[in-house]
């Protein structure tokens, strides 16, 4: 008697984790995404064509020199993120900053359930916007008014 319930007990425990483990949620798969595009880039032997072929979205890129500009700012991410502890870069979407983390930002009508902040250590060293499972932006610029908005590429 005890066996057959440890079977009916393990079968109902077996089978909520297999169903729990198909359904990934979009944040789940994002945070995925920025991990893998951080652990790339702090492998010095992934070249920064690479990094970007694989990890974001080229759509409006057309010119050599804009293309060296995003590779050369893959190098300076490199720089800065080879220097920490990937396990310590904490990613934090737009809804769950502080207001006052958010609000000089102008999302310019794309998602904030996109975007995210990479923090080390309490100190925001990176911003990313994500589309179509890729990396569209990690480009925060200043627009005037003390705004700024995620330039796409």
């Amino acid at each position: 008697m005890y066996f057959k319930f440890f079977i009916a007990l393990t079968f109902l425990v077996l089978s909520t984790a297999m169903g729990h483990g198909q359904e990934q949620s979009k944040q789940d798969r994002d945070f995925s995404l920025i991990d893998s595009f951080l652990t790339d880039v702090d492998d010095a032997s992934v070249r920064p064509d690479v990094i970007l072929s694989k990890h974001v979205l080229i759509e409006k890129t057309d010119t050599d020199e804009g293309y060296d500009y995003l590779e050369a700012s893959i190098s300076e991410i490199r720089l800065n993120v080879q220097s920490k502890e990937l396990n310590e870069i904490e990613a934090i979407p737009f809804r769950e900053l502080p207001k006052k983390e958010t609000r000089d930002i102008d999302p310019e009508g794309k998602s904030t359930d996109d975007m995210y902040f990479l923090f080390y250590k309490g100190r925001q060293m990176l911003a990313l916007y994500l589309k179509e499972n890729k990396i569209a932006s990690f480009t925060l610029v200043s627009k005037g008014n003390n705004v700024a908005h995620f330039v796409t590429y």
